[in-house]
């Protein structure tokens, strides 16, 4: 059996591969909740999901632009997971955010977008969240592996359906699923489609809550230093739309690469 062969079955056969890449994933993954007040009291609501992100000096989450538009705009606070399956543990004023957006006023919000976001974080917060979460850089360039490499895709989010909410308490589990995603450009922007079969057990019928999630390139590959299995993770997408179900199945659309470093672009001009 080849390397690749190998690596192929091992994330096909029930060992923990698979949710090692995942909770990889999610150590720069984060639920978005908009908090208000009302009566002394933190009121919740799930806006999406973000993907830790650095550009330069300026320190934020990429997002989708309708989570922030549509839900965190408004609300009094902005609160952010720090780790998995708990109630939100870090909070800042929505005022002190600065969003950097890339949206078409004209059509609003539709299956092309642009439907994308970067909102930076106050900096006093970014030592905190280093503690528990990893930034993922969007200027970096990727490093040539030299090694053969089994490809991969992660699509990572909060599935609002998996999680259990009251007004004041929130507990989700952000998750990620292994998909086959499919490339188009369309204008100025590029794209990335994948389908989910909603009838798999465990598989949320929407994908509400997914909105801003990230979509990461795996290359997984045995590792010459240590001959374990190892891998590189990519940030490639931005989950924005979700198409309705036909016959078990729904399409996802993502923001691909090319929106991701238009966005990091105007972040760096306006930082």
């Amino acid at each position: 059996m080849s390397k690749l062969a190998e690596i192929e079955a091992m994330l096909r056969g029930s060992g923990d591969l698979r949710q090692r890449i995942v909770r990889s994933l999610g150590s720069s993954t984060v639920a978005l909740f908009a908090v208000s007040r009302s009566g002394g009291s933190d009121l919740l609501k799930l806006a999406g999901t973000g993907t830790l992100a650095v550009v330069g000096n300026s320190y934020g989450i990429l997002t989708a632009a309708h989570v922030w538009e549509d839900v965190l705009k408004s609300a009094v606070k902005l609160g952010i997971t720090l780790t998995d399956k708990i109630n939100h543990k870090c909070l800042m004023d929505v005022a002190a955010v600065v969003p950097t957006i890339m949206k078409d006023k004209a059509a609003g919000w539709n299956e092309w977008g642009p439907d994308i976001a970067f909102l930076r974080i106050p900096s006093e917060f970014v030592g905190g969240i280093k503690a528990f979460q990893v930034f993922e850089n969007l200027s970096a360039l990727p490093k040539p592996l030299g090694v053969d490499c089994l490809d991969g895709w992660v699509a990572m989010g909060t599935p609002e359906e998996l999680g259990n909410f009251t007004q004041t308490h929130a507990e989700v589990q952000i998750s990620g699923d292994f998909v086959d995603p499919r490339s188009q450009s369309r204008g100025a922007h590029d794209y990335y489609d994948f389908e989910v079969d909603t009838q798999r057990a465990g598989m949320p019928k929407s994908f509400g809550g997914f909105s801003g999630g990230g979509l990461w390139r795996v290359l997984v590959y045995f590792s010459p230093l240590t001959g374990k299995v190892d891998w590189a993770q990519r940030l490639k997408g931005v989950i924005f739309w979700q198409f309705p179900i036909v016959e078990g199945r729904r399409m996802i659309r993502c923001h691909g690469s090319k929106s991701i470093l238009a966005i990091a672009e105007n972040v760096t001009t306006t930082a």
